[in-house]
C-alpha cells in the first residue's frame, strides 16, 4: 500500500489531495485542508507505507545535459555513476544550487548512430541525455524536520507534480515541445517543455477566482455552472459569457506574448476545462497570435480511471497512478 499526496500551493488556501492505494482496484481519495508541514507530519503516522509527494515545481531546479563521447570498453554501472556524480557536482557549483538531487535519469541513447534502449554494456561512439532534478534547500528542510535526512528514507519519494504528465504527453503525443498550463483557483502557472524536459516556469495571478469575478462584474454569474447547451440556447447569455471569456483569454495571450510562450501548443490542466465555451474562446484568441492549439487535458483513453470519473485537476495524480511501476523503477534506479 502507498499514499500519494498532491500539493496545491497556496498561502491563503493550503490543501493536499490524498490518494490511498492498496492496489489498482482499491483507491481512496480525500482532501486535507492543511499546509505542507502538517501533511508531512501526518505521513509519519504510517511508517510502513510508501509515501509519494507530488510537489509544486517551484520547489525544484531542473537540468538536462547531453553526453557525446567515445568509450573503448563497455560502459559499467560504476563508470556511469561516476559520470553522473561528477556532472551533479559540476552543475551544483556552477549554478550555486542550495539543495539536493532527488532523482536523475537517462534517455535518448544512441550507439554509433543507432538508437538503443539500454546504456550499460554499450561501447563505441555514444550519445545520451542525462536529466537531473534538485530540490530546494528550504523544501528539503521541511521534510528533514520530520524525517531526519529524508533522502535516506526509502519510503519517502519527492517528485515534481507534473513530471510524469510531461513524460506521458511527450511519449503519447510524440511532441518534444509544448506548454503545460495549470489554472488553479487563485493563480496559474505555465511550464515550458522543450526537447522533452523543463525549460521554464512562470506564474501569473490570474486564476479561476479572477474569471468568477469577471462573470459577477458582467452580470452573468448565474451562468457560471450552467451547461453548454443551456447557454447556447440563450443568445444574450451566450454573448455576455463569450465576451467575458474573450477578455479573460486576451489577458492570457498578452502574458504568453510578453513571456515569449507562444508558438507552441498549450495543454490546459484545470477544473476550468469543463467550461467548453472557455476552451473554444481561448483557442480562438490564441490562434490570432499563433498557429498552435489550446488542448484541454482531462481524459485519455490510455489512462485507467479505476471506475470513477476523475476531476480534470487530478490528471497529474491519475497519470502517476497509471505509471506506478515505471515510476518505482526509475526512482529506485532500476531502469537499466
Amino acid at each position: 500500500m502507498h499514499y500519494l499526496r498532491y500539493e496545491y500551493l497556496s498561502e491563503s488556501y493550503p490543501r493536499c489531495n490524498v490518494f490511498k492505494l492498496r492496489d489498482q482496484s482499491e483507491i481512496l481519495n480525500y482532501t486535507l485542508h492543511e499546509d505542507i508541514s502538517s501533511v508531512i507530519k501526518q505521513s509519519l503516522e504510517y511508517p510502513k507505507y510508501d509515501h509519494f509527494f507530488l510537489l509544486d515545481e517551484s520547489r525544484f531546479n531542473f537540468f538536462r545535459t547531453d553526453f557525446f563521447q567515445y568509450f573503448e570498453e563497455e560502459i559499467t554501472i560504476q563508470q556511469l555513476n561516476t559520470l553522473i556524480k561528477e556532472k551533479i557536482i559540476q552543475i551544483k557549483n556552477e549554478h550555486a544550487i542550495e539543495g539536493e538531487v532527488i532523482t536523475n535519469y537517462i534517455d535518448t541513447i544512441y550507439v554509433e548512430g543507432e538508437e538503443k534502449k539500454f546504456l550499460i554494456g554499450q561501447k563505441g561512439q555514444i550519445f545520451f541525455r542525462l536529466y537531473i532534478i534538485y530540490m530546494c534547500k528550504t523544501s528539503i528542510n521541511r521534510f528533514n524536520a520530520v524525517y531526519g535526512n529524508v533522502l535516506d528514507n526509502k519510503r519517502i519519494h519527492l517528485i515534481p507534480q507534473s513530471l510524469y504528465t510531461l513524460m506521458f504527453l511527450r511519449n503519447t503525443l510524440k511532441k518534444e515541445n509544448f506548454t503545460l498550463l495549470y489554472i488553479t483557483e487563485s493563480y496559474c502557472k505555465a511550464i515550458t517543455v522543450k526537447n522533452g524536459f523543463y525549460a521554464g516556469f512562470d506564474v501569473l495571478n490570474l486564476g479561476i477566482s479572477s474569471l468568477k469575478q469577471m462573470y459577477k462584474d458582467n452580470g452573468v454569474v448565474q451562468y457560471w455552472h450552467k451547461e453548454y447547451q443551456t447557454i447556447e440556447a440563450n443568445p444574450l447569455a451566450k454573448s455576455l459569457v463569450v465576451e467575458t471569456l474573450e477578455f479573460y483569454s486576451q489577458l492570457f495571450c498578452k502574458w504568453f506574448n510578453e513571456k515569449n510562450l507562444i508558438w507552441t501548443d498549450i495543454i490546459v490542466i484545470s477544473p476550468i476545462t469543463k467550461n467548453e465555451h472557455f476552451i473554444e474562446t481561448f483557442d480562438k484568441e490564441y490562434r490570432k497570435i499563433s498557429n498552435n492549439y489550446i488542448i484541454p487535458f482531462h481524459h485519455s483513453s490510455l489512462l485507467n480511471s479505476f471506475g470513477k470519473e476523475r476531476e480534470p485537476e487530478n490528471m497529474d495524480s491519475l497519470v502517476f497512478i497509471n505509471q506506478e511501476e515505471k515510476i518505482k523503477k526509475m526512482l529506485l534506479g532500476e531502469s537499466e
